[in-house]
């Protein structure tokens, strides 16, 4: 075998290997592009879980502020009709 065939062969070998070499980072960089498009899917999800649990807390929140308003007028009102029905 001549030298500039060995040579040849020897790039030959190089040029395969650099190539699986390439292939191999495509595929990894393609399975974690994958893998996160999956995880923001999921956090999206779970945004929109959270979303809808604050919208509901919001309004339990308002309904209990309503109903406690609500009860302090009630005990406004009885406290200052009580001094007007001890005068009478």
């Amino acid at each position: 075998m001549s030298r500039l065939q060995q040579a040849s062969d020897r790039l030959k070998t190089a040029l395969d290997r650099l190539e699986m070499v390439a292939e191999s980072a495509i595929a990894q960089k393609d399975q974690s592009a994958v893998s996160d498009t999956q995880e923001v899917e999921a956090l999206r999800a779970q945004l929109s879980a959270m979303r809808a649990d604050y919208d509901r807390l919001t309004e339990a929140t308002e309904t209990v502020s309503a109903r406690l308003d609500g009860a302090v007028d009630q005990l406004k009102f009885v406290l200052s009709e009580d001094p007007v029905k001890k005068q009478a």
